[in-house]
Parts: structure tokens; C-alpha cells; sequence
């Protein structure tokens, strides 16, 4: 079966008599939808697609205005795989590059343009006329960005008292009121190092809520063991393509969009003769910009410890 652009839909999807493709098919609806804003964003930015632009914002069907960010109901995990949704929950923290992964997988196999895309970049580079390379380096740009996976719809919503250790890095919701928005900022989620003695670079470094340089270098003549003579590469790398857990790679780091948010528990939820307590929420990506101060809202997400910069 193909959707209304030609592209095929996912096999999996129809095996089952109605009941699965129904359920199922709202993502793959994301998924052309993300798709097809991303190359309307790339025909906007070469100076054409208005056409495309004005169908993608004008397209039925309750289109989603996300770029990067597939937004799954808990509850259809928990329908397809009990154990998924069980160890999705319990260790959000370690399975969100995995579930970024997947969701870069899935958005690429629902939409053929990008797979292809994605491909060409690295063929691109290699041979062919300088036109055709150049054109496959720069749609290539769109099908190796980072992905992310929005959950929402948990059984049960928390209030911001009921967090305590137990809660650190598994998925909850919690309700409250945002009292106080941060401006938009850059985050480094991923960064690529390189080595000043050397120059060897080191890949992949995940950030661990601070910057976080590599410890030691991977050059056994080398051995340069000071976290200060490593520099940050922050070239991006055309070509790259994406890592294993869907980050982009190619010489430069991941970054992305990170903005702070006071929320304070809501007045119906507070003790009688206790103070209001408040928890500082991280919003990234697509959720940059979408509440503001005396906004009532479910957040979903995990508990993290911060280290105290101060100490």
C-alpha cells in the first residue's frame, strides 16, 4: 500500500485486518508529514517551494507543525509491547538515544525522498558532476538531522511534591504552573573533541548535563590526560550523516535548542499552611517557546540530578 504521494507504507502496518494499521497509521501520518515539512523548509530556503510551503500549511488531516519531533501515545506502546513500555518507563534516561534512533529509522523508511537523500550525500561527495554533488551534500543536510521522541498520555500525572529519588530518570508526568520562562539557548548534547597534542579527534562525547570533555586521549603515544587540551570542533561537517544513536556526526558537535522553565505546583495540590514548592523543567528542540508564565501544563519527561556548580 502507498500513502497519497506515492511513498509505500511501512508492511507492518496492515498484517492485521484493520485494527493495526489503524493504530499505527497516525504515526506514519507524522512521519510524511515531518518529511514533507523538512524539504518544503529546504525549498524555502533556496529561494522556491512556496507552493509546497503554503500545501504543507494548509494540508487536512490536523498536520503536525514538528520538524524533528514524533509525538507517541504512551498507551500504543503499551498495546503493541508491555515490556517496552515497561523498560521505556523505568530507564527513560538510557533508552531515549535508542528511541531517537528508531524514530530517525522510521521517518526515513516512511519517506523514501529522505532515505534517498541520505544516501546521496555520502555518494555525492565522492564522484559525479559538481552540481548533482553539491545538490545531494546540501538535501543531505535535512535527512541527517537529529530526531526526537515526544511521549505524552501517561496513566497517571504527578504532582511536583510526589518527586522524589525513586523518580530519577524514569518517565513521569507531572502537572503545574509555569511561573517563569528563560530565554532560548544553544545546548551541546554530543560534541566532537580534538586532542591539541595530537590531534586526534575524539567522537561522540555525550554531555552529562555540563560540558564534559574526554578524560584522556585514545592515541596510546599520545596519553594526553587533561580534559583542558581538548577543543571543541564546532564545524558541522555536510557530509557527516548521523551516528548510531541518531545524533549527526561529521566533525562537529550536536546542538539544539534548550530553554528553562519555573513551574510551581498548583494551588489546589498545596497542603494547607504549606509554602508552594517549585521545580526548575527543561524544555529542548520543538518545545522551546510553547508555554508561558501563568500557563496550567502537564509536563512529561524524567528526573535528573544537576551537579552543583558551586561546590
Amino acid at each position: 500500500m502507498v500513502d497519497e504521494d506515492g511513498n509505500p507504507l511501512p508492511r507492518d502496518d496492515f498484517e492485521d485486518d484493520g485494527a493495526l494499521g489503524r493504530r499505527y497509521f497516525p504515526y506514519v501520518e507524522q512521519a510524511r508529514q515531518i518529511a514533507r515539512r523538512q524539504l518544503s523548509d529546504s525549498d524555502a530556503a533556496h529561494g522556491g517551494g512556496d507552493d509546497d510551503r503554503h500545501d504543507h500549511g494548509g494540508g487536512g488531516g490536523g498536520g503536525s507543525a514538528f520538524a524533528t519531533t514524533l509525538l507517541v501515545d504512551y498507551h500504543h506502546v503499551v498495546n503493541h509491547d508491555v515490556e517496552l513500555a515497561e523498560a521505556v518507563e523505568t530507564e527513560f534516561v538510557r533508552f531515549e538515544p535508542y528511541l531517537r534512533s528508531a524514530v530517525r529509522t522510521f521517518v526515513l523508511e516512511a519517506h523514501s525522498n529522505l532515505r534517498d537523500e541520505d544516501g546521496g550525500g555520502a555518494a555525492g561527495g565522492g564522484g559525479g558532476g559538481a552540481g548533482a554533488g553539491a545538490a545531494s551534500a546540501d538535501l543531505s543536510s535535512y535527512a541527517s538531522l537529529s530526531y526526537f521522541v515526544a511521549l505524552h498520555n501517561l496513566p497517571n500525572v504527578l504532582p511536583l511534591r510526589s518527586l522524589r529519588t525513586d523518580k530519577i530518570g524514569r518517565l513521569a508526568s507531572v502537572s503545574g504552573t509555569v511561573t517563569r520562562t528563560s530565554d532560548v539557548r544553544p545546548e551541546l548534547l554530543v560534541g566532537t573533541f580534538r586532542c591539541n597534542k595530537c590531534g586526534l579527534l575524539a567522537e561522540g562525547i555525550r554531555q552529562q548535563y555540563h560540558f564534559t570533555r574526554p578524560t584522556v586521549c585514545r592515541n596510546p603515544r599520545c596519553r594526553n590526560a587533561s580534559p583542558s587540551e581538548f577543543t571543541l570542533e564546532m564545524n558541522s561537517g555536510a557530509g557527516g550523516g548521523a551516528n548510531a544513536d541518531g545524533t549527526t556526526g561529521g566533525g562537529g558537535g550536536e546542538f539544539c535548542d534548550w530553554q528553562k522553565l519555573r513551574v510551581q505546583e498548583n494551588s489546589a495540590e498545596i497542603p494547607p499552611g504549606s509554602m508552594p514548592r517549585s521545580v526548575d523543567v527543561v524544555c529542548r528542540n520543538e518545545m522551546v517557546e510553547r508555554a508561558k508564565a501563568g500557563d496550567r501544563c502537564v509536563f512529561t519527561g524524567s528526573l535528573v540530578v544537576l551537579p552543583d556548580g558551586s561546590a
